[in-house]
């Protein structure tokens, strides 16, 4: 049994497959996601986890070439933004 890093199956098999140019997006509950994509709920509750946790989290397992963040965090929350 995987006992550290990630240990959801799910986004653990997502980032293992991922190559140069993939993307992966990481969202509270109202974005909106096409029909042709994958998607992966990991709510609790609203606000759990939290979308710095997920995000610190897939940073550990995941070589990024890019991040792209909503203009809504840097505007509406800067101290996650500051992260």
């Amino acid at each position: 049994m995987k006992k550290s890093a990630i240990i959801n199956s799910r986004i653990a098999a997502v980032i293992a497959s991922m190559g140069h140019t993939d993307s992966l997006a990481i969202g509270d509950a109202g974005l909106p996601i096409p029909d042709s994509s994958e998607r992966i709920d990991l709510a609790v509750q609203p606000g759990l986890p939290s979308f710095a946790d997920v995000l610190l989290n897939v940073l550990t397992e995941l070589e990024v070439e890019e991040i792209v963040l909503a203009e809504e965090i840097k505007q509406k929350n800067p101290t996650l933004n500051d992260k």
